[in-house]
């Protein structure tokens, strides 16, 4: 099968499985970045995400062949599947805030996963000899780059990717292959002038354009930290995650939504008020988050969350 047939079949079958975009790049080490990661930890930017530092762990960010253990891979497949929904955040200050990509009733590893496995079992369909490897943000490889080299969109200045035409609320999935593809071309950078994110970054976790210090963003705080919470740190309602980078951004107000009711979200997490919330049991939050991003903060910080913005 030529190259060009290849390639079109394969985004065929991605688009048709409701991925958004579908863009292919070439797998090279990535020397270029590899600096600024390197820069970014040993500033230690990444707060106490040690598993971003582990020296393993970088090798692979940086050379993707590492992550298949020997077999050969020389194209990488990057993709974009839309989470956002026509819901906005309550602004009711008596309401904490979730994060929309976390609002679904099950968590978009799961849901993702399931696409993929479909996904790479019809491209082996193609040609017996494919061998395939995929992620859904849950490996040491770096999705934002190989998004940019692929034609997906530009990294912002808030440093998550934007596409012109659909913004930033997309999650980014990676299909590794032993086959070299058409590749596309990375699009312009349009932030231009535009400092919205920068401006509006309540914390100054966006402390310079297309730089983030995880030691003071929200979503970070409210996470993956385990432990207390900075008194410096103004959570401004967010008890998981934080939108506001993206909310402010012009390149999200063209408000295209997902059609995967996974991803919309319940009642009670846009009406449940503090007091509804602090009240709830560590039995009851484990049943009402179960198979949920939300799982992750795990009841201690969901209270803790809930307690250091309870101000009313």
């Amino acid at each position: 099968m030529l190259r060009s047939e290849l390639t079109a079949n394969i985004k065929k079958i991605c688009l048709s499985h409701g991925f958004l975009k579908a863009g292919a790049a070439k797998v090279e080490e990535l020397s270029k970045e590899k600096i600024y990661l390197e820069k970014w930890l040993s500033e230690k930017k990444n707060a106490d995400m040690d598993w971003l530092s582990n020296p393993e762990s970088v090798e692979k960010r940086i050379d993707p062949t590492k992550l298949t253990n020997g077999k050969d891979i020389k194209s990488v497949i990057s993709l974009a599947y839309l989470y956002d929904t026509p819901f906005e955040h309550s602004e009711d200050p008596n309401i904490p805030k979730v994060s929309r990509y976390a609002w679904g009733k099950r968590d978009y590893h799961k849901v993702l996963k399931k696409i993929l496995k479909e996904v790479c079992a019809e491209i082996v369909l193609l040609d017996p000899s494919i061998t395939t490897r995929a992620y859904v943000d849950d490996g040491p490889v770096m999705e934002k780059v190989w998004a940019q080299k692929a034609g997906i969109g530009w990294q912002g200045k808030h440093t998550n990717i934007l596409n012109k035409d659909y913004g930033s609320f997309f999650f980014l999935c990676e299909i590794f292959i032993n086959k070299e593809l058409e590749y596309d071309e990375p699009v312009e950078d349009l932030c231009k002038s535009c400092r919205l994110c920068l401006e509006s970054c309540p914390t100054g976790a966006i402390y310079d354009e297309y730089k983030l210090d995880a030691n003071l963003c929200i979503s970070y705080q409210t996470i993956e930290n385990r432990g207390d919470i900075p008194d410096k740190i103004d959570l401004n309602g967010w008890v998981f995650g934080c939108d506001i980078c993206q909310d402010v951004c012009p390149y999200n107000s063209a408000k295209i939504f997902t059609s995967n009711d996974n991803f919309f979200p319940r009642n009670e997490l846009l009406t449940n008020n503090y007091e509804q919330n602090l009240q709830m049991t560590e039995e009851e939050f484990n049943k009402f988050f179960e198979g949920t991003p939300v799982r992750r903060t795990k009841f201690a910080g969901w209270k803790r969350n809930l307690s250091k913005n309870k101000t009313i």
